[in-house]
C-alpha cells in the first residue's frame, strides 16, 4: 500500500499517436499560413523587410567594437571625407571637375 494519494502511473495513456498528429498538424498549417501571407502580401513583405533591416543594425553596432574609437570626445561621430555628400557633388578621381 502507498502512502502517497496519487497514483504514480503516467497521465497520458501510452498509445495516444493521435494527439501528436494533430500537434504537427496544427504546426504545419501555421507554417503554411505564414508562408501564403508573405508570398501573397507585398505589405508583410515590406514589413519583414523593415524588421530584418532593424535587427541587422541592431547586431551590427552591437559588434562593432571600433565605434566608440570612432566618436569625438563630444559624442558626435567622426565624418569621413565623402559621407553623406551626394555622388554627383563629389569630385572625379581624375581632379576634374563634378560631374553635370
Amino acid at each position: 500500500m502507498s502512502i502517497s494519494p496519487f497514483s504514480a502511473r503516467p497521465a497520458t495513456p501510452p498509445h495516444d499517436g493521435g494527439r501528436n498528429r494533430l500537434v504537427v498538424l496544427i504546426a504545419t498549417l501555421g507554417i503554411a499560413a505564414t508562408l501564403l501571407a508573405y508570398s501573397v502580401s507585398p505589405g508583410v513583405r515590406h514589413a519583414v523587410s523593415h524588421a530584418a533591416h532593424s535587427v541587422k543594425h541592431a547586431v551590427s553596432s552591437i559588434v562593432d567594437k571600433d565605434k566608440a574609437a570612432r566618436k569625438t570626445s563630444s559624442g558626435v561621430p567622426v565624418s569621413t571625407p565623402g559621407a553623406g555628400t551626394p555622388a554627383a557633388k563629389r569630385t572625379s578621381t581624375t581632379g576634374g571637375t563634378a560631374a553635370p
